[in-house]
């Protein structure tokens, strides 16, 4: 395999996710060609506008499967390996920017020119930020089991496994432009303390009394009690003045806390003895969203808090949403960008079991410099079979604590790896359980919950949490933590072709089919299905959808080791729709 320099290798890992989604969203035709291209098979990308092709060498031992000379299974973007050529000239070629403005003939009638260029320098813009990220990733030592949580949130050095926008990083006016320089500052960000007008905010919980202690600790001047003090990020103060123009800094304060994963959520220093994560608006496109914190999430997040303690497994923790604050403003798109939530840290609790709260999707990661992940480093996996052992043991613990609650109560858990900690014994390294957090995502479905006396009352209208149509929230769990969570670890660990979709199916027949009922069963026939809804991240961009999804039937993953797969291939017949 081809070892790139840093910053050829920051451009390739952007590139390698565009050429797989483009295929996986039936944007261009693709093929697998079995000639060698530096020694392995070639993937070639056609553009059926204008005839322009682009090919890229696959990892040799990748399994793609095609019907009528077209490519029609998943192509996961680890998979993909340079060289890419473009055209005839046989030029390489490894800027994603470059590579799409190529095929974007073929997306002229999705979007416009404008919308179009607007992609190509968010694609580039991932790919300096990532280059930062390998530079700030050389420094880390690799991680164990005595490391603590807020070091095991820096392990994801690649961001987002498939999506484009992997490490998108772009920040909306007033905000000055968040350039890669600026990554090393925002991982240690300065807090500002801010005193706003009473009446211009929505006060969830005893905010005010839980940040209280904080306060103290870090010497916060006090304010008038028609007035209430709000932690945000100083990064963010810009568009904080131009919506909440009464507000007044009281005091900047840095070096008192690191960024989470997800850059917008901080675990505060250990000295200060708070309790809580501040989880704070950023008015940047971080991925496929702006970071800013809407009041449904603010409002829902204690009402989600007491739901999910009451009717999820004991081994399964919440990160506790206690109290939040946002803008009082009619307009959430106003209101939305001064909110604070206090979540709980959960690191006590943690640390009296002796278990340190590792991120699930840094179990997929490589450190950098390094060829194995750390699941292989951390449980000392040499071969396929210790391999599979340990995704048996891991995917049933992580079965039978997310899908009962789904079956029972209609709780779908947005279980992709960034949204699930697992809880594990810091002597033995055993999988005690997994901690859940971040429940924007969360699906609920609100008939099924009715009928265990729930009420949602005292959340505003128009939330997405809440629904009526139960295979929504199926397929949101479906696409988060199979497709997610579970596919792409199973890619990490090299066991995709080798055997893992069949460990993940047996363990999903086994948790569905103990103890669950007929419900159980129909959740296990939906997850069975031939097809499955795949998420188009480029088509949403390029439609302008976030919270509506825009999904490509594929074959369904799951199934890849069963005799079913062949016949599926066989009558398989590609579509695209909205939800």
């Amino acid at each position: 395999m081809t070892v790139l320099p840093w910053h050829d290798q920051a451009l390739f890992e952007t590139t390698r996710r565009v050429l797989a989604e483009v295929v996986n969203e039936g944007l261009v035709g693709a093929k697998l060609e079995t000639t060698a291209l530096g020694g392995a098979g070639t993937l070639c990308l056609l553009s059926p506008q204008d005839g322009t092709w682009v090919k890229v060498g696959v990892k040799p031992g990748t399994v793609i499967e095609m019907k009528e000379e077209r490519v029609i299974s998943v192509v996961r973007p680890a998979s993909l390996q340079p060289p890419v050529i473009v055209g005839e000239t046989g030029n390489q070629e490894l800027d994603p920017g470059a590579i799409f403005g190529v095929l974007s003939a073929s997306f002229k009638d999705v979007a416009n020119e404008t919308v179009l260029e607007a992609i190509i320098q968010e694609l580039r813009n991932s790919a300096r930020n990532q280059e930062k990220w390998l530079e700030i990733s050389q420094g880390q030592q690799v991680l164990g089991l005595q490391d603590t949580s807020a070091k095991w949130e820096r392990a994801l050095i690649y961001g987002h496994p498939s999506h484009p926008y992997h490490r998108l990083c772009y920040a909306q006016e007033p905000l000055k432009p968040v350039s890669p320089e600026d990554i090393p500052a925002m991982l240690t960000p300065t807090l500002a303390f801010v005193s706003v007008p009473r009446d211009n905010l929505r006060i969830t919980g005893h905010f005010e009394q839980e940040l209280q202690p904080l306060l103290k600790r870090l010497n916060i001047p006090q304010t008038t009690s028609d007035r209430v003090i709000i932690p945000c990020l100083a990064q963010q103060l810009p568009s904080v003045h131009q919506r909440f123009p009464d507000a007044v800094v009281l005091k900047l304060t840095a070096d008192c806390a690191d960024a989470q994963a997800s850059m917008r959520t901080l675990t505060m220093r250990p000295e200060l003895g708070f309790g809580y994560h501040l989880k704070l608006s950023l008015a940047c496109q971080i991925t496929s969203a702006l970071r800013t914190i809407t009041p449904w999430t603010t409002c829902g997040g204690p009402v989600q808090t007491a739901l999910l303690e009451k009717f999820l497994p004991e081994d399964l923790w919440v990160f506790r949403e206690m109290a939040a604050v946002s803008g009082s403003q009619e307009d959430f798109n106003e209101a939305r960008h001064l909110s604070c939530i206090l979540r709980d840290s959960l690191e006590s609790r943690a640390q009296a079991n002796d278990e340190v709260l590792i991120l699930a999707a840094a179990f997929g990661q490589q450190p950098y410099g390094e060829s194995r992940t750390y699941a292989e480093i951390l449980y000392n996996l040499e071969t396929v079979s210790q391999k599979k052992e340990w995704l048996q043991r891991y995917v049933t613990v992580l079965f039978s604590l997310v899908l009962p609650p789904l079956v029972q109560y209609g709780i779908g858990l947005e279980g992709h790896g960034q949204n699930l900690v697992a809880r594990v014994c810091r002597q033995t390294g055993q999988i005690k359980g997994f901690a859940v957090r971040d429940f924007g995502g969360v699906r609920m479905h609100v008939p099924t919950l009715k009928t265990h006396g729930v009420k949602f009352d005292s959340l505003p209208p128009g939330g997405a949490t809440l629904t009526d149509n139960l295979q929504n929230v199926w397929s949101k769990v479906h696409h988060s933590l199979l497709q997610n969570h579970v596919g792409l670890l199973l890619e990490a660990l090299g066991l995709e072709n080798h055997g893992g979709w069949a460990i993940t199916l047996e363990a999903l027949s086994t948790v569905l089919g103990h103890g669950q009922g007929s419900l159980g069963a129909e959740l296990l026939e939906y997850f069975t299905k031939d097809t499955m809804p795949f998420k188009c991240f480029l088509r949403m961009r390029m439609e302008s959808k976030y919270r509506d999804y825009i999904e490509r039937e594929v074959p369904n993953v799951l199934l890849m080791d069963s005799s079913r797969w062949k016949s599926i291939l066989h009558t398989y017949q590609p579509s695209l729709h909205a939800t």
